[in-house]
């Protein structure tokens, strides 16, 4: 499989959304999962799926950032409208 299947798969693929509240257990779930096949990849694949998981963390952790900030001016906002 090329990484255009793999990729299309990966989208296509169902699977249950994690709760926004508790993203990370997306990563746990991954690290789990490379505990089971660790032993069977050598020192750089390894290494190479534990950065994806890094970039996928750093990603995961903007969007909450964002997200957070947003609902934090959205209640900012509600509290200067109701003292006017």
């Amino acid at each position: 499989m090329d990484r255009d299947e793999f990729l299309a798969l990966m989208i296509s693929t169902p699977a249950p959304v994690p709760n926004l509240n508790s993203w990370d257990t997306v990563l746990v779930i991954y690290a789990s999962y490379l505990e089971k096949i660790a032993s069977k990849l050598d020192e750089k694949d390894l290494g190479l799926l534990v950065a994806s998981g890094a970039m996928f963390y750093r990603a995961l952790r903007q969007a909450d950032d964002a997200r957070l900030q947003a609902v934090e001016r959205w209640d900012e906002g509600r509290s200067a409208a109701r003292k006017r």
